[in-house]
């Protein structure tokens, strides 16, 4: 036949030669993992990419919170200076907020006297990089008003 250099060699005796793995040692079974990385590859990949947006996300919530802390922080000096009044304190906190950047949303800046102290706290919505999830920080901070003591 003009297919016959296509068939498998047969051996000196007749027989095809087998396909199969030379036998495993005794007590130990022999795998094949044919065709396997893909598949654990889809099924790892997605809790992956899960745990490392949520690694990522945290970071991004930290950072505008530590943001919000400086803009108090900065309002609040501002606000308890002597003769300083509570505007002064908004204005200052916004000013930190628009040098820093857009890392807070919906920003609302709040100082209020009471008693001998200034308080200013900030308020915003951190940028959210998993879809349908809204985080919402909020830090204050506080100090003494200084004032003239004869």
């Amino acid at each position: 036949m003009f297919l016959s250099h296509l068939r498998s060699p047969r051996s000196p005796r007749g027989e095809r030669p087998t396909t199969e793995p030379p036998a495993a040692e005794p007590g130990r079974r022999r795998w094949r993992l044919r065709g396997d990385g893909p598949v654990e590859l889809a099924i790892l990949a997605l809790p992956t990419m899960i745990l490392s947006f949520m690694v990522v996300q945290t970071g991004i919530v930290w950072y505008a919170d530590y943001i919000a802390l400086g803009a108090a922080t900065q309002g609040v000096n501002a606000a308890r200076g002597y003769q300083s009044n509570t505007t002064a304190g908004n204005a200052k906190a916004y000013s930190f907020l628009l040098a820093v950047g857009s890392m807070i949303s919906y920003k609302r800046v709040t100082t209020k006297r009471v008693g001998n102290e200034m308080v200013c706290t900030v308020e915003g919505q951190a940028p959210s990089i998993i879809p349908g999830l809204t985080f919402r920080i909020t830090q204050s901070a506080h100090g003494p008003v200084e004032r003239f003591v004869p």
